[in-house]
């Protein structure tokens, strides 16, 4: 092999490494960006989870309760219902009744997940804003 050959080869592999490199960088910076989260079903089947975690459902209507800026309410996915502690203010899209996702760890002795941050999701449907005393003629 000629010394032109053995350089080409070397540059090619150099490349191809750092090419490699560069694509696992960045599917590891994805990995960490995508939300994925667990609904009640799947956590209620969770043993023993003491790592960060994030669960998502609907809001159960009159499952709020608020003492001293704790808040206790419960997520369900129809199937199964999950208490969820949170301390702080609600986000401005928080209802009863509309899909959450709650970012913390859920406590399997006491079946409660403790959340610290909550991620309000709302429907796919724009609605203007009523207007008081207007009224639409059709």
């Amino acid at each position: 092999m000629s010394i032109q050959a053995k350089q080409r080869l070397i540059r090619l592999l150099l490349i191809l490494g750092i090419i490699s490199g560069l694509c696992l960088f960045l599917a590891g910076a994805l990995r960490e960006n995508i939300v994925f989260f667990k609904t009640p079903t799947e956590l209620a089947n969770t043993k023993n989870c003491k790592k960060k975690l994030r669960l998502g459902g609907l809001v159960v209507t009159g499952s709020i309760k608020t003492t001293n800026n704790c808040h206790l309410f419960q997520v369900t996915d129809q199937i199964n219902t999950v208490t969820v502690k949170y301390k702080g203010r609600f986000p401005n899209l928080f209802r009863e009744g509309q899909g959450v996702v709650a970012v913390g760890i859920y406590d399997t002795s006491q079946k409660i997940f403790m959340a610290n941050q909550l991620l309000a999701k709302h429907d796919q449907y724009y609605r203007p804003p009523q207007k008081l005393g207007v009224k639409h003629e059709k």
